[in-house]
């Protein structure tokens, strides 16, 4: 897993309860669509990152 988005209500951050999974740690972040999740994916392919291992 590259990241995953997630509002479940179980970190206490600025943006709560949104928020964004990374590798190996959670980050703010507003609520997305899924627009903007593919065009994030959509760069990652384009930087040759692999979203989905």
């Amino acid at each position: 897993m590259v990241f995953r988005y997630d509002n479940a209500p179980h970190h206490d951050i600025a943006t709560f309860p949104h928020h964004k999974h990374l590798q190996s740690a959670i980050a703010e972040s507003k609520e997305k669509g899924v627009l903007d999740v593919l065009s994030e994916v959509e760069v990652l392919i384009s930087e040759g990152e692999e979203p989905f291992r």
